[in-house]
């Protein structure tokens, strides 16, 4: 059974537990929600900030190894001071290149924690606004749009993108995401 199939079983199973009459069910986009909300934002632009700062700790990087090679071409190869020359040209690329990669895997560890602490309280506002408003079933929404322009798709893409949509209808009234995102803009303001 696929992962799809699972959920619309469970989704069938969880609103025939519950009495028709009793069932409230609500939908929250968690894109939109991602999108939207201030802390995401914060982030967004400290995350550029970073990433402006490490951009130019790495031209500074560069600069010094394309020094430490133009001071090593500077000097002949039998003369003396070449192979330190060569060794310390050597050794700085392979700092570098360690850096680098270090760097890079510490960005992207970073990134990927602070969006699933997002998703985490994202989820968690979600609970509290469908508490407060009775609600017993969440959906999570998800609409891709369909491009306008569909020549530049094939077939399997078109599919794809209408296989991901999970909700073919639902009344605005339904949709907590707004309510979700004031929550946690309130709460995040009175957290700064």
């Amino acid at each position: 059974m696929s992962l799809r199939m699972f959920s619309v079983f469970a989704l069938a199973v969880a609103c025939c537990a519950v009495p028709a009459s009793a069932q409230k069910i609500a939908t929250a986009n968690a894109t939109k929600i991602f999108q939207e909300i201030q802390e995401k934002k914060d982030l967004t632009a400290k995350m550029e900030n970073e990433r402006k700062t490490i951009e130019a700790q790495d031209l500074e990087k560069k600069q010094k190894m394309k020094d430490l090679q133009a001071a090593r071409e500077a000097i002949k190869s039998d003369a003396p001071g070449y192979e330190k020359a060569n060794q310390d040209l050597f050794q700085y690329a392979i700092e570098y290149q360690t850096w680098a990669q270090i760097t890079q895997a510490n960005v992207q560890r970073n990134q990927k924690l602070q969006m699933v602490n997002l998703f985490n309280k994202i989820t968690s506002s979600v609970a509290e606004v469908a508490t407060q408003k009775g609600v017993d079933l969440v959906i999570a929404e998800q609409r891709p749009e369909l491009p306008d322009n569909l020549d530049q798709f094939n077939v399997e893409q078109v599919r794809a993108l209408i296989n991901t949509r999970n909700i073919l209808f639902s009344s605005a009234s339904v949709d907590i995401s707004n309510d979700v995102i004031n929550s946690m803009d309130a709460k995040y303001k009175a957290g700064k």
